[in-house]
């Protein structure tokens, strides 16, 4: 249990630093940061339930499409340790169409 704690508590903290650092570093304009801001809870929805199991190396290395991300993700909402509802299902799915566009 303290393990699963320092887990999520890791996972926060690093979600957190993404947050802060990544969009601001690569955020050049007004609608970019604005668009961030928005966005900011996909992104952590993302960051908390994926990158627990997965490096996002691994989880952005390869380019797929949409329909291939919701496979994937309804398959990884079915592990039993992986308790993502579907709302968080859309919230992350959102994010990923967000970084597919990123060039």
């Amino acid at each position: 249990m303290k393990k699963l704690i320092f887990l999520m508590a890791g996972v926060l903290v690093l979600a957190s630093f993404f947050f802060w650092m990544v969009p601001s570093s690569q955020a050049q304009t007004k609608e970019d940061k604005q668009f961030m801001k928005q966005h900011q809870k996909e992104m952590t929805t993302f960051m908390e339930k994926c990158s627990g199991c997965h490096s996002l190396q691994r989880i952005l290395a390869k380019n797929r499409s949409k329909e291939e991300w919701d496979k994937i993700l309804k398959i990884m909402a079915g592990k039993p340790h992986a308790n993502i509802s579907e709302g968080e299902l859309k919230e992350i799915q959102k994010w990923l169409d967000f970084m597919r566009a990123i060039p």
